[in-house]
């Protein structure tokens, strides 16, 4: 990791993770310095001829010409939902020791029971495959 790296910030209460992502490009902007901490990559070829779009959300690689946002070769990708929601129902989930029901997460976030389920066995499945301990670089998105 970089000397200039910004450092991930604990979140100790609900109030906040929410105050830190009140919209979706503050979530995103989050992501991005967690993801490319060591500099703009493309997830599909891993060329780091990257170019952004003024949108700030969607990005193009130089080199394959692929478009692309920063959630793709992640669990978020291919997913509707909000990243910002994904940030809260990540940390429901890593502050409840018993776990938390898809019911619950859903009544939390205001999303159907179903879009809770979705969420909860991408992250059980992201836990378990033991995903956030890997460091995110355009090598192991690659593989």
């Amino acid at each position: 990791m970089r000397d200039d790296a910004p450092k991930m910030k604990q979140f100790e209460t609900l109030r906040e993770i929410v105050e830190a992502f009140p919209n979706e490009q503050a979530a995103t902007n989050y992501f991005t310095t967690i993801r490319w901490r060591n500099g703009a990559f493309c997830p599909r070829c891993g060329s780091i001829k990257i170019y952004h779009f003024s949108d700030r959300r969607t990005h193009k690689c130089g080199d394959c010409r692929t478009r692309f946002s920063i959630k793709v070769g992640t669990i978020f990708e291919d997913s509707k939902i909000p990243l910002h929601a994904w940030m809260v129902a990540v940390w429901l989930i890593a502050s409840h020791k018993n776990g938390i029901t898809s019911t619950s997460l859903a009544k939390d976030l205001g999303v159907t029971q179903k879009t809770a389920w979705f969420m909860l066995h991408r992250l059980r499945n992201a836990a378990r495959t033991h995903s956030f301990k890997r460091r995110l670089t355009h090598k192991e998105s690659i593989a």
